[in-house]
Protein backbone atom coordinates (compact mmCIF):
# COMPACT_ATOMS: atom_id res chain seq x y z
CA UNK A 1 0.00 0.00 0.00
CA UNK A 2 1.28 3.47 -0.85
CA UNK A 3 0.55 6.19 1.70
CA UNK A 4 1.23 9.83 0.97
CA UNK A 5 2.00 12.37 3.70
CA UNK A 6 -1.72 12.92 4.22
CA UNK A 7 -2.10 9.28 5.29
CA UNK A 8 -4.48 8.53 2.45
CA UNK A 9 -4.06 5.27 0.56
CA UNK A 10 -3.12 5.64 -3.10
CA UNK A 11 -3.32 2.00 -4.12
CA UNK A 12 -4.46 1.53 -7.74
CA UNK A 13 -7.78 0.05 -6.59
CA UNK A 14 -8.43 3.03 -4.28
CA UNK A 15 -7.64 5.45 -7.09
CA UNK A 16 -10.21 3.64 -9.25
CA UNK A 17 -12.75 3.86 -6.44
CA UNK A 18 -12.16 7.61 -6.07
CA UNK A 19 -12.58 8.10 -9.82
CA UNK A 20 -15.82 6.07 -9.79
CA UNK A 21 -17.18 7.99 -6.80
CA UNK A 22 -16.34 11.32 -8.47
CA UNK A 23 -18.23 10.35 -11.62
CA UNK A 24 -21.22 9.22 -9.56
CA UNK A 25 -21.34 12.52 -7.69
CA UNK A 26 -21.15 14.46 -10.97
CA UNK A 27 -23.99 12.42 -12.51
CA UNK A 28 -26.08 12.82 -9.37
CA UNK A 29 -25.48 16.59 -9.26
CA UNK A 30 -26.48 17.03 -12.91
CA UNK A 31 -29.61 14.96 -12.31
CA UNK A 32 -30.53 16.99 -9.20
CA UNK A 33 -30.00 20.27 -11.01
CA UNK A 34 -32.24 19.20 -13.91
CA UNK A 35 -34.76 17.72 -11.48
CA UNK A 36 -35.05 21.00 -9.53
CA UNK A 37 -35.66 22.90 -12.79
CA UNK A 38 -38.39 20.42 -13.82
CA UNK A 39 -40.06 20.70 -10.42
CA UNK A 40 -39.97 24.50 -10.58
CA UNK A 41 -41.21 24.85 -14.19
CA UNK A 42 -43.46 21.82 -14.71
CA UNK A 43 -44.84 21.27 -11.23
CA UNK A 44 -44.72 24.95 -10.26
CA UNK A 45 -43.42 24.05 -6.79
CA UNK A 46 -40.86 26.66 -5.78
CA UNK A 47 -40.18 25.34 -2.25
CA UNK A 48 -39.40 21.80 -3.39
CA UNK A 49 -37.27 23.06 -6.29
CA UNK A 50 -35.19 25.20 -3.90
CA UNK A 51 -34.81 22.27 -1.47
CA UNK A 52 -33.53 20.01 -4.26
CA UNK A 53 -31.17 22.68 -5.57
CA UNK A 54 -29.77 23.33 -2.08
CA UNK A 55 -29.13 19.60 -1.66
CA UNK A 56 -27.30 19.62 -5.02
CA UNK A 57 -25.08 22.50 -3.86
CA UNK A 58 -24.38 20.91 -0.46
CA UNK A 59 -23.50 17.57 -2.04
CA UNK A 60 -21.17 19.09 -4.63
CA UNK A 61 -19.42 21.50 -2.25
CA UNK A 62 -19.04 18.90 0.50
CA UNK A 63 -17.57 16.41 -1.96
CA UNK A 64 -15.00 18.89 -3.28
CA UNK A 65 -14.02 19.84 0.27
CA UNK A 66 -13.52 16.34 1.66
CA UNK A 67 -12.66 14.13 -1.33
CA UNK A 68 -8.86 14.53 -0.95
CA UNK A 69 -8.74 14.58 2.85
CA UNK A 70 -10.72 11.49 3.77
CA UNK A 71 -10.32 7.79 3.14
CA UNK A 72 -12.42 6.24 0.41
CA UNK A 73 -14.55 4.26 2.90
CA UNK A 74 -15.41 7.43 4.81
CA UNK A 75 -16.56 9.10 1.58
CA UNK A 76 -18.63 6.08 0.60
CA UNK A 77 -20.32 5.80 4.00
CA UNK A 78 -21.07 9.54 3.88
CA UNK A 79 -22.81 9.12 0.52
CA UNK A 80 -24.62 5.86 1.38
CA UNK A 81 -26.01 7.31 4.62
CA UNK A 82 -27.09 10.79 3.51
CA UNK A 83 -28.26 10.15 -0.07
CA UNK A 84 -31.14 7.84 1.03
CA UNK A 85 -32.22 10.49 3.55
CA UNK A 86 -32.72 13.01 0.76
CA UNK A 87 -34.34 10.26 -1.32
CA UNK A 88 -36.74 9.64 1.57
CA UNK A 89 -37.73 13.31 1.51
CA UNK A 90 -38.36 13.24 -2.26
CA UNK A 91 -40.16 9.88 -2.06
CA UNK A 92 -42.40 11.09 0.75
CA UNK A 93 -43.30 14.17 -1.26
CA UNK A 94 -44.22 12.23 -4.42
CA UNK A 95 -45.12 8.76 -3.09
CA UNK A 96 -48.92 9.00 -3.48
CA UNK A 97 -48.50 10.10 -7.10
CA UNK A 98 -45.48 8.15 -8.33
CA UNK A 99 -43.36 5.31 -6.94
CA UNK A 100 -40.70 6.18 -9.53
CA UNK A 101 -38.81 8.26 -6.97
CA UNK A 102 -37.85 4.99 -5.25
CA UNK A 103 -35.20 4.66 -7.97
CA UNK A 104 -33.14 7.23 -6.01
CA UNK A 105 -32.13 4.44 -3.59
CA UNK A 106 -31.45 1.78 -6.24
CA UNK A 107 -27.65 2.35 -6.39
CA UNK A 108 -27.18 2.15 -2.60
CA UNK A 109 -26.86 -1.67 -2.21
CA UNK A 110 -24.82 -1.84 -5.44
CA UNK A 111 -22.47 0.86 -4.16
CA UNK A 112 -22.03 -1.00 -0.87
CA UNK A 113 -21.20 -4.16 -2.85
CA UNK A 114 -18.53 -2.42 -4.97
CA UNK A 115 -16.86 -0.27 -2.31
CA UNK A 116 -17.34 -2.05 1.02
CA UNK A 117 -17.26 -5.45 2.71
CA UNK A 118 -20.13 -7.90 2.31
CA UNK A 119 -21.64 -7.16 5.73
CA UNK A 120 -22.29 -3.57 4.62
CA UNK A 121 -24.27 -4.81 1.61
CA UNK A 122 -26.76 -6.38 4.03
CA UNK A 123 -26.70 -3.35 6.34
CA UNK A 124 -27.37 -0.79 3.60
CA UNK A 125 -29.92 -3.02 1.84
CA UNK A 126 -31.84 -3.22 5.13
CA UNK A 127 -31.39 0.53 5.56
CA UNK A 128 -32.92 1.21 2.15
CA UNK A 129 -35.82 -1.21 2.71
CA UNK A 130 -36.51 0.41 6.07
CA UNK A 131 -36.65 3.85 4.43
CA UNK A 132 -39.06 2.62 1.73
CA UNK A 133 -41.32 1.02 4.36
CA UNK A 134 -41.21 4.16 6.50
CA UNK A 135 -42.09 6.36 3.53
CA UNK A 136 -44.97 4.05 2.62
CA UNK A 137 -46.31 4.26 6.17
CA UNK A 138 -45.88 8.03 6.65
CA UNK A 139 -47.32 8.95 3.25
CA UNK A 140 -50.76 7.80 4.43
CA UNK A 141 -50.82 10.54 7.04
CA UNK A 142 -49.77 13.46 4.81
CA UNK A 143 -52.43 15.90 3.73
CA UNK A 144 -50.44 18.29 1.51
CA UNK A 145 -51.44 18.62 -2.12
CA UNK A 146 -49.09 19.57 -4.93
CA UNK A 147 -50.51 20.71 -8.29
CA UNK A 148 -49.93 19.26 -11.74
CA UNK A 149 -48.82 15.80 -10.62
CA UNK A 150 -50.25 14.41 -13.82
CA UNK A 151 -47.11 15.81 -15.51
CA UNK A 152 -44.42 13.98 -13.53
CA UNK A 153 -43.55 11.35 -16.17
CA UNK A 154 -40.57 13.36 -17.42
CA UNK A 155 -39.19 13.81 -13.90
CA UNK A 156 -39.47 10.06 -13.34
CA UNK A 157 -37.51 9.51 -16.56
CA UNK A 158 -34.72 11.79 -15.29
CA UNK A 159 -34.57 9.90 -11.98
CA UNK A 160 -34.54 6.54 -13.75
CA UNK A 161 -31.91 7.53 -16.31
CA UNK A 162 -29.57 9.04 -13.71
CA UNK A 163 -29.71 6.02 -11.42
CA UNK A 164 -29.29 3.54 -14.27
CA UNK A 165 -26.14 5.45 -15.31
CA UNK A 166 -24.88 5.32 -11.71
CA UNK A 167 -25.47 1.56 -11.48
CA UNK A 168 -23.73 1.06 -14.85
CA UNK A 169 -20.71 3.05 -13.59
CA UNK A 170 -20.59 0.97 -10.43
CA UNK A 171 -20.65 -2.31 -12.36
CA UNK A 172 -18.04 -1.07 -14.87
CA UNK A 173 -15.61 0.04 -12.18
CA UNK A 174 -16.31 -3.08 -10.14
CA UNK A 175 -14.76 -5.17 -12.95
CA UNK A 176 -11.75 -2.85 -13.19
CA UNK A 177 -11.22 -2.88 -9.42
CA UNK A 178 -11.39 -6.69 -9.36
CA UNK A 179 -8.78 -6.92 -12.12
CA UNK A 180 -6.39 -4.67 -10.19
CA UNK A 181 -6.96 -6.69 -7.00
CA UNK A 182 -6.25 -9.97 -8.80
CA UNK A 183 -2.97 -8.62 -10.16
CA UNK A 184 -1.93 -7.33 -6.72
CA UNK A 185 -2.96 -10.50 -4.88
CA UNK A 186 -1.21 -12.68 -7.42
CA UNK A 187 2.20 -11.34 -6.43
CA UNK A 188 1.45 -11.30 -2.70
CA UNK A 189 0.43 -14.96 -2.78
CA UNK A 190 3.75 -16.10 -4.28
CA UNK A 191 5.81 -17.96 -1.71
CA UNK A 192 8.66 -15.74 -0.47
CA UNK A 193 11.24 -18.48 -0.45
CA UNK A 194 10.34 -19.57 -3.96
CA UNK A 195 10.70 -16.03 -5.26
CA UNK A 196 14.07 -15.67 -3.52
CA UNK A 197 15.24 -18.80 -5.31
CA UNK A 198 13.89 -17.48 -8.59
CA UNK A 199 15.75 -14.17 -8.23
CA UNK A 200 18.95 -15.98 -7.22
CA UNK A 201 18.83 -18.10 -10.36
CA UNK A 202 18.21 -15.06 -12.55
CA UNK A 203 21.15 -13.16 -11.03
CA UNK A 204 23.44 -16.18 -11.24
CA UNK A 205 22.79 -16.89 -14.88
CA UNK A 206 22.50 -13.32 -16.22
CA UNK A 207 20.50 -13.38 -19.45
CA UNK A 208 20.18 -17.15 -19.55
CA UNK A 209 17.01 -18.48 -17.98
CA UNK A 210 17.05 -22.20 -17.11
CA UNK A 211 13.44 -23.13 -17.70
CA UNK A 212 13.93 -26.62 -16.26
CA UNK A 213 14.62 -25.15 -12.81
CA UNK A 214 11.29 -23.31 -12.82
CA UNK A 215 8.88 -26.14 -13.58
CA UNK A 216 7.10 -25.38 -10.33
CA UNK A 217 6.56 -21.76 -11.35
CA UNK A 218 4.52 -22.25 -14.54
CA UNK A 219 1.59 -20.27 -13.24
CA UNK A 220 3.80 -17.39 -12.08
CA UNK A 221 5.75 -17.35 -15.35
CA UNK A 222 2.48 -17.13 -17.30
CA UNK A 223 1.48 -14.08 -15.25
CA UNK A 224 4.83 -12.41 -15.77
CA UNK A 225 4.74 -13.23 -19.47
CA UNK A 226 1.35 -11.52 -19.63
CA UNK A 227 2.88 -8.43 -17.97
CA UNK A 228 5.77 -8.53 -20.45
CA UNK A 229 3.36 -8.61 -23.39
CA UNK A 230 1.83 -5.40 -22.04
CA UNK A 231 5.34 -3.96 -21.66
CA UNK A 232 6.15 -4.82 -25.30
CA UNK A 233 2.91 -3.23 -26.43
CA UNK A 234 3.93 0.08 -24.86
CA UNK A 235 7.68 0.04 -25.45
CA UNK A 236 7.97 -1.63 -28.86
CA UNK A 237 4.63 -1.35 -30.65
CA UNK A 238 3.98 2.24 -29.54
CA UNK A 239 7.71 3.09 -29.97
CA UNK A 240 8.18 4.55 -26.48
CA UNK A 241 11.80 3.35 -26.58
CA UNK A 242 12.49 6.27 -28.95
CA UNK A 243 11.97 8.67 -26.04
CA UNK A 244 15.43 9.28 -24.52
CA UNK A 245 13.85 10.14 -21.15
CA UNK A 246 11.63 7.06 -20.96
CA UNK A 247 11.95 5.35 -17.57
CA UNK A 248 10.57 2.29 -15.83
CA UNK A 249 8.61 4.63 -13.53
CA UNK A 250 6.81 6.16 -16.49
CA UNK A 251 6.15 2.68 -17.89
CA UNK A 252 4.75 1.67 -14.51
CA UNK A 253 2.44 4.70 -14.58
CA UNK A 254 1.22 3.85 -18.10
CA UNK A 255 0.56 0.18 -17.25
CA UNK A 256 -0.67 0.79 -13.69
CA UNK A 257 1.69 -2.00 -12.56
CA UNK A 258 4.37 -1.83 -9.85
CA UNK A 259 8.00 -1.31 -10.99
CA UNK A 260 9.09 -4.52 -9.27
CA UNK A 261 6.68 -6.69 -11.28
CA UNK A 262 7.72 -5.06 -14.54
CA UNK A 263 11.42 -5.59 -13.73
CA UNK A 264 10.82 -9.27 -12.93
CA UNK A 265 8.83 -9.82 -16.11
CA UNK A 266 11.68 -8.29 -18.12
CA UNK A 267 14.27 -10.51 -16.39
CA UNK A 268 12.19 -13.62 -17.02
CA UNK A 269 12.19 -12.80 -20.72
CA UNK A 270 15.97 -12.76 -21.10
CA UNK A 271 17.01 -9.23 -20.17
CA UNK A 272 19.18 -8.37 -17.18
CA UNK A 273 17.37 -5.08 -16.47
CA UNK A 274 14.96 -2.50 -17.83
CA UNK A 275 17.93 -0.54 -19.20
CA UNK A 276 19.19 -3.62 -21.02
CA UNK A 277 15.75 -4.23 -22.53
CA UNK A 278 15.14 -0.64 -23.63
CA UNK A 279 18.63 -0.35 -25.15
CA UNK A 280 18.14 -3.65 -27.00
CA UNK A 281 14.98 -2.21 -28.57
CA UNK A 282 16.88 0.92 -29.57
CA UNK A 283 19.78 -1.01 -31.10
CA UNK A 284 17.38 -3.18 -33.12
CA UNK A 285 15.78 -0.02 -34.44
CA UNK A 286 19.21 1.48 -35.24
CA UNK A 287 20.08 -1.61 -37.29
CA UNK A 288 16.77 -1.37 -39.15
CA UNK A 289 17.46 2.27 -40.04
CA UNK A 290 21.01 1.46 -41.15
CA UNK A 291 19.79 -1.42 -43.32
CA UNK A 292 16.90 0.49 -44.85
CA UNK A 293 18.58 3.85 -45.54
CA UNK A 294 21.41 5.19 -47.64
CA UNK A 295 24.04 6.39 -45.16
CA UNK A 296 25.35 8.89 -47.69
CA UNK A 297 22.04 10.75 -47.39
CA UNK A 298 21.40 10.52 -43.63
CA UNK A 299 23.85 10.82 -40.77
CA UNK A 300 24.60 8.34 -38.01
CA UNK A 301 23.66 11.09 -35.56
CA UNK A 302 20.16 11.23 -37.06
CA UNK A 303 19.88 7.45 -36.69
CA UNK A 304 20.90 7.18 -33.04
CA UNK A 305 18.92 10.24 -31.90
CA UNK A 306 15.83 8.91 -33.73
CA UNK A 307 16.28 5.66 -31.82
CA UNK A 308 16.28 7.21 -28.35
CA UNK A 309 19.97 7.76 -27.59
CA UNK A 310 20.78 11.19 -26.17
CA UNK A 311 24.53 11.16 -26.93
CA UNK A 312 26.98 9.49 -29.30
CA UNK A 313 29.17 8.17 -26.49
CA UNK A 314 26.23 6.36 -24.90
CA UNK A 315 25.16 5.03 -28.28
CA UNK A 316 28.66 3.72 -29.12
CA UNK A 317 29.06 2.07 -25.70
CA UNK A 318 25.63 0.39 -25.75
CA UNK A 319 25.99 -0.72 -29.38
CA UNK A 320 29.30 -2.46 -28.64
CA UNK A 321 27.92 -4.07 -25.48
CA UNK A 322 25.00 -5.61 -27.37
CA UNK A 323 26.48 -6.25 -30.85
CA UNK A 324 30.10 -6.89 -29.89
CA UNK A 325 31.39 -4.35 -32.45
CA UNK A 326 31.31 -0.56 -32.76
CA UNK A 327 28.72 1.11 -35.03
CA UNK A 328 31.48 1.96 -37.51
CA UNK A 329 32.67 -1.65 -37.63
CA UNK A 330 29.10 -2.87 -38.05
CA UNK A 331 28.50 -0.52 -41.00
CA UNK A 332 31.86 -1.51 -42.55
CA UNK A 333 31.03 -5.23 -42.26
CA UNK A 334 27.56 -4.60 -43.67
CA UNK A 335 28.97 -2.84 -46.74
CA UNK A 336 31.59 -5.55 -47.12
CA UNK A 337 28.96 -8.30 -47.14
CA UNK A 338 26.86 -6.42 -49.70
CA UNK A 339 29.80 -6.25 -52.07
Amino acid sequence: MILYNDGISHKPEDNLKRRCLSLIVYVLCVALCIYSIIVYITLNDRDLAIAIFVYFLVLLCAFFLIRKNYRIKTLVHFYLIFDPLFAAFAMLYFWRYSAGTALWVLPIPVGAYVFLERKYVYIYTSYVLLIVLLVTFLSKFLTHKTPNFNEIDFSDAIVGAANIIIVALLLYYNDKIKSVKIMANFVQDINHNSMTKLETEINRNGNEILKKDFSGYDKDIDKYNEIFQNVKSIVEEQLYFKDADFTISRLSHLLKINNLYIAKSIKLNGYSSFSHYINSCRIRYVKELINENNLSKITLMYIYTSSGFSSQSTFNRVFKQIEGVTPTEYIYNLKKNVK
